[in-house]
């Protein structure tokens, strides 16, 4: 499985939504039904997700731009859905990383 995911200093963001709901699901598999839940899993994994929308350059897509009214992105970049984890120790998001990417 490849996931397309930029890691920094407390924080990890996944560019596909989806790659974020498969290890979601192996997170509820480990620690329940509860884990979606915002407070458990910062209480229990060190973390929050946030849903976010990412201002990309337009070279990533092969140069297509949007052109419809409703793309309030500036000239030559777009808008991509993506999920953040913000964790709150780094010894938590090391953690995250090896078990989970």
């Amino acid at each position: 499985m490849s996931l397309k995911v930029t890691t920094k200093k407390n924080l990890i963001v996944f560019h596909d939504p989806a790659d974020w709901d498969t290890i979601l699901d192996r997170l509820e598999k480990d620690f329940g039904h509860a884990i979606r839940m915002r407070h458990i899993m910062r209480r229990e994994l060190g973390f929050t997700a946030r849903d976010h929308r990412g201002l990309e350059s337009n070279r990533k897509r092969g140069g297509v731009l949007d052109t419809y009214a409703w793309n309030t992105a500036p000239a030559g970049y777009h808008y991509e859905q993506q999920v953040h984890l913000d964790f709150y120790t780094e010894s938590a998001q090391s953690w995250f990383i090896l078990k989970y990417l």
